[in-house]
């Protein structure tokens, strides 16, 4: 069976999503891949937050760490710092983790890109989010995964290799290392016509026992999940191998 790595969500432990200590406590997990999201603020510092609120467009990132600004931000900001992308690479490079960054604007690709370059993380970050389109073509050196349709959910896909193989010989065209799905879109007939197109299959966002139980007989490549510590138990059990920090 083939072993499936543990992502760790934004938010998977004690500390508020897209914090530095979130971040931390998902490498502190043994995750082989921590999920981050990013956007841009005024003067360029690509900062971890989900939401393209109108502050990051007013303040530099000096600005919003501002005890005043932070507050507008929302409450976890009143303890926490605003987090920024180069000091996730920066804490988690002498262990070589792997990062999935959720890209959740236009304006962040092309400083999450020259970010990567500049910590020499291309083997080890890899680019998600709804704003990756033709990110592969640009800059081949980038690990893309592409995010499949939400909608597929709506249609029934599971038996179609038809789809299955359309999907993948597009991605594979395009550039895009492999695909990121939800996991109710995903469907064994995709992800052996991803892996006979060299390309990888990731399931976001996994909390329960029986859905990761499936996606690891798929032999997905990795399960994005908040309970890091139940997918290990998981993973073990059925594969016999934990894989911590792999």
């Amino acid at each position: 069976m083939r072993k499936t790595m543990v992502a760790a969500h934004t938010g998977c432990g004690k500390s508020p999503a897209n914090t530095l200590a979130s971040f931390l406590e998902g490498i502190q997990s043994g995750a082989d891949i921590v999920e981050v999201d990013a956007l841009v603020c005024k003067g360029g510092t690509v900062v971890l937050m989900h939401d393209d609120v109108s502050l990051l467009r007013q303040n530099t990132y000096e600005e919003l760490n501002q005890p005043a600004v932070r507050r507008q931000l929302g409450a976890a900001y009143e303890e926490y710092e605003l987090a920024a992308l180069h000091q996730v690479l920066q804490a988690s490079a002498p262990l070589g983790t792997k990062l999935n960054i959720d890209l959740k604007s236009s304006e962040s690709v092309e400083p999450v890109i020259r970010l990567i370059w500049q910590y020499g993380a291309e083997k080890r970050a890899f680019i998600t989010g709804w704003y990756s389109a033709a990110i592969p073509q640009r800059h081949p050196d980038i690990q893309v995964m592409i995010n499949t349709s939400i909608q597929l959910a709506d249609v029934q896909l599971e038996g179609n290799r038809e789809y299955a193989k359309r999907l993948c010989q597009d991605a594979r065209r395009s550039g895009y290392t492999g695909l990121n799905m939800r996991y109710d879109t995903c469907y064994p007939e995709i992800v052996s016509e991803a892996h006979a197109a060299g390309l990888a299959v990731w399931a976001y966002t996994v909390d329960e026992r029986q859905a990761m139980e499936k996606l690891i007989h798929m032999g997905v490549d990795a399960i994005t999940t908040r309970k890091p510590e139940l997918l290990f138990a998981v993973v073990e059990e059925l594969t016999g191998s934990p894989d911590m920090g792999a």
